[in-house]
């Protein structure tokens, strides 16, 4: 009986966080949603780069799950040119707000510490 009560508290415990979780997903193109995701990444750019303002930014790979998101983004110019390769962003919604929690895109086109900087 013993071995039966721990067993269930044991399985409650691990299994229980999880039921509460949402499905990752990707937000469809044009949504509300998807377009918060990428002016928290154009607004947090443009704070470090204010040259950056007539750039496209294009997900490529966009999924959300629990408050969190992740993003694969390029970076294009008016023209259509590829201005820095893909970015890596991670963004956290806080209230009803998308931020940009780490992002391996800066404004010297190079991947750096300064990106861990941000996460302290």
């Amino acid at each position: 009986m013993k071995t039966i009560l721990l067993t269930s508290l044991f399985l409650l415990a691990f299994c229980l966080p999880a039921l509460g979780q949402q499905k990752m997903y990707e937000p469809k193109s044009g949504s509300a949603e998807r377009t918060a995701l990428i002016n928290a990444m154009r607004d947090h750019d443009l704070k470090k780069n204010p040259d950056i303002s007539d750039e496209t930014f294009v997900a490529s790979g966009l999924k959300v799950q629990s408050g969190w998101a992740y993003a694969n983004v390029e970076q294009k110019t008016s023209s259509g040119q590829l201005v820095y390769g893909q970015a890596h962003v991670f963004l956290q919604k806080t209230g009803n707000v998308w931020k940009v929690v780490f992002s391996t895109f800066n404004d010297k086109n190079e991947v750096g510490v300064d990106g861990l900087e941000r996460l302290k």
